[in-house]
Parts: C-alpha cells; sequence; structure tokens
C-alpha cells in the first residue's frame, strides 16, 4: 500500500516538472514590456498624424514606442497651457488613452512646505 503511494507521489511530481516547466517558461515572456524611444519620423504615418494633430502646435518631449504582449502603441508627451499631456496611439493611429495632469504640482508643495517653515 505504501509503495503504491509512493509511486502515485512520484508520477505527480514527475509530470508536473515535465509539463509544468514548459507551461512556465511560455508565462514568463506574456506580460512583458519592451518600451523604445523614437523620434516623431520613426513612427508609422498614422501615428505620426495624430500625435501632430493632437499636440497643435506644441513642443513634443518624447515619444515612447512600446511593445506588450505582440501590441505595440506609441506614447507621446507635450506640455500645454502648464499641464502636461500624455496620448497613447495604436499603430493605427487611433486615440487609444489621452491623459492630463496639471504641471508643476511638486512646485506648489514646495511653497506650502516653505510657508510652514516661516511660521
Amino acid at each position: 500500500m505504501r509503495n503504491t503511494w509512493m509511486w502515485g507521489l512520484v508520477s505527480v511530481i514527475g509530470l508536473g516538472l515535465l509539463f509544468g516547466v514548459p507551461i512556465g517558461k511560455a508565462e514568463e515572456g506574456k506580460g512583458k514590456k519592451k518600451e523604445e524611444k523614437v523620434t516623431i519620423d520613426q513612427v508609422p504615418p498614422a501615428v505620426k498624424a495624430t500625435i501632430l494633430r493632437e499636440a497643435g502646435g506644441n513642443k513634443i518631449e518624447e515619444i515612447e514606442k512600446e511593445t506588450k504582449d505582440g501590441k505595440t502603441v506609441y506614447e507621446a508627451e507635450w506640455k500645454a497651457d502648464g499641464k502636461e499631456i500624455e496620448l497613447t496611439v495604436a499603430e493605427d493611429g487611433t486615440v487609444l488613452k489621452k491623459k492630463v495632469e496639471e504641471g508643476d504640482k511638486d512646485e506648489d508643495d514646495d511653497k506650502d512646505e516653505d510657508k510652514k517653515d516661516e511660521k
């Protein structure tokens, strides 16, 4: 009886090692994100047109090409009217996300701390 139980355990562990390692290796590649800085001239024409249209006359500070799970998107950043804009664009030029943040948050926090120190 004990011998049968032991062989069952060895079989389960052996199958787990045999099939578990390749499955684990396949999972390692998933979710990895590759980022690369690019210029406006290095992006596809549809992406370039979308970024330039959305940015208007503002200077584009950075563009990153990101690939995750085989899908490529482009993130462009610029400042407009004191706000930081981050635009995510698909390869076909579709806007996926537009994030607008108030600029200079840190400077405002520092000013508040300076006022506290003066008291």
